[in-house]
């Protein structure tokens, strides 16, 4: 065992990118409330690249429960770019996306095929 750790943890990494695909566990990454750039930041540190953003916003905006705005502050501060304060959410009961939230084509090409290794006899 002490010799397949790197295995676990590629394991385990690829369960984690493709959970994000099919479950609300992104928003188990972030602090509360958070904006939904902070959201697909959790995606991007995963998957190793960034979802499209369009289809980002509607996947999660669409699906009922992934997340819940959260309440305004009266004197929110505007964006580091200036302009008008970032909406906040909060987690949502959902569990599940249906359809999911697939990583892009060339995330998905991207990824190195797991390395077979023999033990020695």
């Amino acid at each position: 065992m002490a010799f397949d750790h790197a295995r676990i943890l590629a394991d385990a990494r690829d369960r984690v990118r493709a959970k994000l695909e099919y479950t609300t566990l992104a928003a188990a990454f972030t602090g509360e409330p958070f904006t939904l750039a902070d959201l697909r930041r959790v995606y991007v540190a995963v998957w190793g690249g960034a979802p499209d953003l369009t289809n980002f916003r509607r996947k999660v905006l669409g699906t009922e429960g992934f997340v819940v705005e959260a309440q305004r502050s009266p004197v929110a501060a505007a964006g580091p770019a200036g302009g008008r304060p970032p909406l906040l959410y909060r987690h949502g009961p959902a569990t599940t996306l249906h359809p999911p939230l697939l990583r892009p084509t060339e995330l998905r090409s991207a990824e190195p095929s797991p390395a077979v290794r023999e033990d020695p006899p």
